[in-house]
């Protein structure tokens, strides 16, 4: 009996000590109620209680799972969306996801897997995508494919495998995306790569592989929508790869390198021209270098977009006649003179792109006026040679609609700035310094302009011509332009902008907004005045505050009367913050209006007081204020004013009596 107490005793004294000190569960973040749900790094080994069965969403990973049953998940019968990236997971046993057949996504990303069971994803009709990089997987045999009759996406990137070959119960007719990027491969030959003939828009990633040989015919009827074999011809002649390339149909083809592969060997006219027997509408050569006798490119022909950045060109060859080039992209190489990129062998293009070039660049008169197709073109981030931009330089070019001259060195506009054909209808300058003669208009001409940026362009705003013409502008931006004596001022600046729906005037240091200087742009929806030295927030210096933003940041605003709040609705937007706001009785009006209104201000977290001291730096929707009269002191007030009435009386009755008695 006494042994059985002593028993009875110890497992009491078990239960009050060490289930004490058992940790609790950690808690999974709830992002949204019932769906989504955040387990990341808490160590876990299953699946807590406090995920719901109705989650939706769940990222599971950096725990420590090391292997999934039939059990693990099961209870989540309508996830979709689930990471296990880094969990530990080594084993993947059968049935595992058997009971989410919701599922589309699944992240094993960074786990040292070492056995897939055949039917581990037998259950997840609906699996769309799997990412497996950096799972040490060496073949592509060791995944369960023939469960996988709706996978669309399979990332098998950073891993140890050898050969693209599929097995042979592969279903690829949805599968859209196959990324073997950063694996060993070395060969492709004919009998791996036949999976891909019964494919249809494939997205094949091979970049980052070291690939020697790629067997003729390999790629032979394929169908493929991308090809992407970035730096994976390092180590041999570009001709060992583009052989075996014979017969290949795809929208794209990448056979670039990357920035930091030193490639010995420069691309030679021989391997340029084992692109006569491949058909791509885009090819990216990036970081190529070519050799010197490469006069022309005569097997580009029919490719519709090429990519030519980073590949140190001081000339571009040109293509070959009845060519049906669309888009060239020519960044960051070494031309001295747009004449130099052969402009007239692609009548066809629309889209050019020449930003960041290494070297100086002359404009020149009419280099590209061949171009009348022209749409878009880009030139940012380079310094010209002759700073007088640029009507000369842009003739002929009748269809353009994008021109970006940003981030460059300092340009002098010429009047007009753009030819008298041209129909652009985006300009920008941002960040490139503009002198403009006060008597000029540069943009007079370019009525279907739509945007404008002039950002960091230090445009003087004395000139009241400086947007003349400009009727169908809807987008100004003028952050850092100059304004005399900071003052927005009524001179009709703006008078022939009426179409106006954002105007930036950031950065400006502007102290003053007269009342009439922005009061005819009736359709205006957006207003920034961020960075500034105002000291007023001035509705009724607008026409039409309907569905209107206003931001005031980084001003010097303290007390904003009611007044100018009363024809603010629910449909405003406004950003008071970093504004050193009064929080005393003074600014009650607008302090009480402000929590009640809560809803329209953006970044309440920086909408602080900037007075009195006790307050400074507490958000606005947390001041609490008592400025009313306490009955207190209006007893005090009662007091005071009855005996000032009795004493005066007295005054006055004393005064009377010595008045008659001195008679």
């Amino acid at each position: 009996m006494a042994r059985t107490s002593n028993i009875a005793l110890l497992l009491m004294l078990y239960h009050v000590f060490c289930t004490a000190e058992m940790p609790e569960e950690p808690l999974c973040t709830e992002v949204i109620a019932g769906k989504d749900y955040d387990c990341e790094g808490l160590g876990l080994q299953e699946l807590p209680d406090s995920v719901p069965d109705s989650t939706e969403i769940l990222d599971f990973s950096f725990n420590s799972l090391f292997a999934i049953y039939h059990f693990t998940f099961s209870r989540l019968d309508k996830l979709e969306y689930l990471d296990l990236a880094r969990s530990g997971i080594a084993w993947i046993y059968d049935d595992a996801f058997s009971n989410n057949t919701r599922l589309t996504t699944v992240v094993l990303t960074g786990n040292s897997i070492v056995y897939i069971a055949e039917s581990a994803f037998l259950g997840a009709t609906s699996l769309q995508h799997l990412y497996l990089q950096k799972t040490f997987i060496s073949d592509l045999w060791l995944i369960p494919m023939k469960s996988l009759s709706n996978l669309e996406t399979l990332h098998l990137g950073s891993n140890y495998i050898t050969s693209i070959q599929l097995p042979d119960d592969t279903p690829v007719t949805k599968l859209k995306t196959l990324n073997l990027e950063l694996n060993h491969i070395s060969r492709i030959t004919v009998e791996n790569s036949n999976t891909f003939k019964h494919t249809d828009n494939l997205t094949l990633i091979l970049k980052g592989n070291n690939i020697e040989y790629i067997e003729p015919n390999s790629f032979n009827s394929s169908n493929l929508h991308c090809l992407d074999l970035t730096g994976s011809a390092w180590n041999v002649d570009l001709s060992s790869v583009l052989k075996g390339l014979n017969g290949l149909r795809a929208d794209s083809l990448r056979i670039g390198t990357f920035n930091d592969m030193n490639v010995d060997k420069d691309v030679s006219p021989s391997d340029m021209n084992c692109l006569c027997n491949l058909t791509t509408k885009e090819l990216s050569l990036q970081y190529q270098t070519f050799s010197d006798d490469q006069k022309t490119f005569p097997c580009l022909a029919k490719i519709e977009k090429l990519d030519f950045t980073f590949t140190d060109l001081p000339r571009f060859p040109g293509l070959s006649k009845d060519n049906l080039l669309k888009e060239l992209l020519l960044n960051h190489n070494q031309f001295s003179s747009l004449c130099s990129i052969s402009s007239e062998t692609y009548p066809l293009i629309t889209h050019l792109h020449i930003a960041r070039n290494m070297k100086t660049l002359d404009l020149g008169d009419g280099c590209l006026k061949s171009l009348t197709g022209l749409v878009y073109l880009d030139l940012s981030q380079n310094i010209f040679m002759h700073p007088i931009c640029c009507s000369s330089s842009f003739m002929g070019l009748a269809s353009l609609r994008f021109l970006n001259m940003s981030s460059g060195n300092q340009l002098t506009l010429q009047n007009p700035a753009l030819p008298d054909t041209n129909k652009t209808e985006v300009l920008d300058f941002s960040y490139s310094p503009l002198r403009i003669d006060k008597a000029f208009s540069p943009f007079s001409n370019l009525a279907d302009l739509k945007v404008l940026n002039l950002s960091n362009s230090y445009v003087d705003a004395s000139n009241r011509q400086v947007f003349k013409g400009l009727e169908n502008l809807v987008f100004l931006n003028m952050e850092k332009s100059l304004f005399q004596n900071g003052v927005l001022a009524n001179d009709n600046l703006f008078a022939t902008t009426l179409k106006l729906e954002t105007l930036i005037l950031a950065k400006c240091k502007l102290r003053e907004i007269e009342g009439q200087a922005i009061k005819k742009l009736k359709q205006l929806k957006h207003i920034d005045l961020s960075g500034n030295n105002l000291t007023v927030f001035n509705t009724n210096l607008f026409a039409n505050l309907t569905f209107m933003s206003l931001n005031y940041a980084f001003n010097y605003i303290t007390t904003i009367p009611i007044d100018f709040l009363r024809n603010i609705s629910n449909e405003n937007t406004i950003n008071l913050s970093h504004n050193p706001i009064d929080c005393s009785c003074s600014n009650i009006d607008f302090l009480s209006w402000y929590k009640s209104h809560s809803n329209l201000f953006l970044d309440k977290e920086n909408t602080v007081c900037g007075s009195p001291p006790s307050l400074v730096g507490t958000e606005l929707y947390k001041v609490s204020l008592s400025c009313g009269t306490s009955w207190l002191k209006i007893i005090i007030f009662i007091i005071v004013a009855v005996a000032t009435i009795i004493l005066v009386i007295c005054f006055i009755r004393l005064y009377k009596k010595r008045f008659y008695s001195s008679i």
